[in-house]
């Protein structure tokens, strides 16, 4: 039974606690996409070293996804909930000692799994405590990750300037004070099915693979600014102060989009709303690498956090509309492992791509692959205006 938004109930209190987790691991993500140039510079690393360290969180956040988030389904929401905080904790604690390449690598990859086995178990039990407005209880986990991420930069970018150890040892110690209170979380009823899909059958309902492909593929953009952002904005004369800043461009529009795109997925064809946004998203993409500028490019990051932002509320509200209620995390899950296998694409070949052919045929030809999702799923439109009307 849904809870009304106007009365207390014993989900409040557990809700603000799993958010704030989300965001204080989320702050320690973007503190260091922030400072991965300046750690680059500081200790001495390789051009190619930023692919690597971009893309190995993301190849660990996709494998807890696929091997790890199912497990929610099956009543292990908290404890998956309490391994991937401590996880998050202990990855953040060693990047404020890390000096190698190969510390970097493991602390990175460390919090890349705690975040897939975190946010896999997340979505499960705030889909089970609004069963009935599915896009609205995604988006919001997808602010409280954002509202962290827009925090990490300019927060590390300020410390930075202190102490090159304290943007690593505030998310750290945060998240040490927040890990009692998410002991209170516990998830809502919801169906357990003793027969479950398996993922071929269930990828092929009505509606899935064209919502799984509005929230996924445009993880690619993501997996690209995610190894070169940094990189860039340093070439066009930024400092880590600056580039910190410069993150509230690439942010925060998707924290007032984000709550609006979730709530008219609920509303509407969560599929052409989000197919709309897609197209709009390809030209502000192309046309990243001819910033020559910091202002331009902040402008052009801004209306691409947008129409990021519209198109992948609506993709995972789709797959959740379209799957089992009992296997709503292991849907979730292969929509987050879809998009981090773009994200990794995007991470580990935008350096080298980046340093051979500059940031405008870099751009160019993220678009360019970007665009073959709203082909196809417009190619599908008559599976899925069957499936949502």
């Amino acid at each position: 039974m849904r809870i009304p938004s106007y009365q207390f109930s014993s989900y409040h209190f557990p809700r603000l606690a799993l958010l704030a987790f989300v965001s204080m691991l989320a702050m320690g993500v973007g503190v260091i996409v922030a400072l991965l140039a300046d750690i680059q510079e500081r200790f001495g690393f390789p051009t190619w070293s930023l692919g690597l360290l971009a893309g190995i969180s993301f190849t660990f956040t996709l494998i807890a996804n696929l091997w790890l988030a199912p497990l929610a389904d099956r009543g292990w929401e908290r404890p998956l909930i309490g391994l991937g905080a401590v996880f998050a904790i202990l990855s953040m604690f060693w990047m404020v000692v890390a000096a190698a390449l190969w510390q970097w690598v493991a602390a990175r990859a460390l919090l890349g799994l705690s975040e897939g086995i975190l946010m896999g178990s997340a979505r499960r039990v705030m889909l089970s405590w609004d069963p009935e407005e599915q896009g609205k209880a995604l988006s919001s986990l997808l602010v409280a990750f954002m509202v962290g991420f827009l925090l990490g930069p300019p927060v590390g970018g300020v410390l930075n300037g202190f102490d090159s150890r304290l943007p690593f040892l505030l998310p750290a110690v945060a998240g040490t004070v927040l890990l009692p209170f998410l002991l209170f979380v516990e998830p809502g009823d919801y169906e357990r099915v003793a027969v479950r899909l398996k993922r071929r059958s269930l990828i092929s309902r009505p509606g899935f693979l064209s919502g799984l492909l509005l929230a996924a593929v445009p993880w690619l953009s993501i997996g690209v600014l995610d190894a070169t952002w940094a990189r860039f904005l340093t070439d066009l004369g930024a400092d880590p102060l600056v580039i910190g800043v410069g993150f509230l461009a690439l942010a925060l529009p998707s924290i007032f989009v984000t709550p609006l795109s979730g709530r008219l997925a609920d509303r509407m064809n969560p599929v052409k709303l989000g197919l709309i946004a897609a197209v709009a998203e390809l030209p502000l993409i192309a046309i990243f690498g001819w910033a020559e500028s910091v202002a331009v490019l902040l402008v052009f990051a801004a209306l691409h956090s947008a129409s990021w932002s519209i198109a992948t509320p609506p993709g995972q509200a789709a797959v959740a509309k379209v799957s089992p209620p009992g296997q709503a995390a292991e849907a979730q899950g292969l929509v987050e492992a879809c998009g981090l296998v773009m994200a990794s694409i995007g991470a580990f070949a935008a350096a080298p791509i980046y340093d051979a052919a500059g940031p405008e045929f870099l751009f160019a030809a993220t678009a360019a692959v970007l665009a073959v999702m709203p082909l196809t799923v417009f190619g599908r439109r008559n599976i899925w205006r069957g499936a949502f009307g």
